[in-house]
């Protein structure tokens, strides 16, 4: 008698684990992130906790504007960020001509007008990706730090862009479009 009272029991619990019950399953047949495959984008509107930012291209933060306002306190921090990390490649007075450059092709002009038009976010994407030959600037820098560059480079600007024709939009002493007035 005792051996029939576990019968019942075992054969319910047998056609449940059968392979057309959907109990239990199998953690392979759950959706997961495969190897090699990209992880799920995050939620918008969260902020990554002592994480970079990664921007793949530059254009795509072109439209990108400054959380903070970029004004004189800011140049003056930024100045002091371009003295120890830009100043080896594109020269004290930002024109290409910094000493890394006797040795590798030169850095860009950045008082140069195709410079000169391009907007904030632009130079941030670019301090974020990096150009041709620049490197990556978000290892070792916070997004304030690199919007302080941008706002001196903006303020080295201001005193005129160069290359071209006279007349035209960001010809030479014409101001940068991009910056903040």
């Amino acid at each position: 008698m005792k051996a029939h009272r576990w019968l019942f029991p075992c054969c319910l619990a047998l056609a449940a684990c059968s392979s057309s019950g959907k109990w239990p399953a199998s953690m392979e047949q759950e959706p997961a992130v495969q190897p090699l495959e990209e992880a799920r984008p995050a939620p918008s509107g969260s902020i990554p906790l002592g994480g970079v930012e990664t921007v793949v291209d530059r254009d795509d933060v072109e439209d990108l504007a400054s959380p903070t306002p970029l004004d004189a306190a800011a140049s003056a921090r930024g100045a002091k960020i371009y003295a120890a990390h830009c100043v080896a490649c594109h020269g004290a007075s930002a024109r290409g001509d910094g000493p890394v450059s006797d040795k590798f092709p030169q850095a860009p002009n950045l008082r140069h007008f195709s410079i000169c038009r391009r907007t904030d976010g632009f130079l941030y994407g670019t301090l974020i990706a990096g150009g041709r030959a620049m490197p990556t600037m978000r290892e070792g820098m916070t997004s304030q730090n690199r919007w302080d560059l941008v706002a001196y480079i903006r303020q080295l600007q201001k005193e005129g862009c160069t290359g071209g024709a006279p007349g035209a939009p960001n010809a030479p002493n014409a101001p940068p479009q991009g910056g903040t007035p």
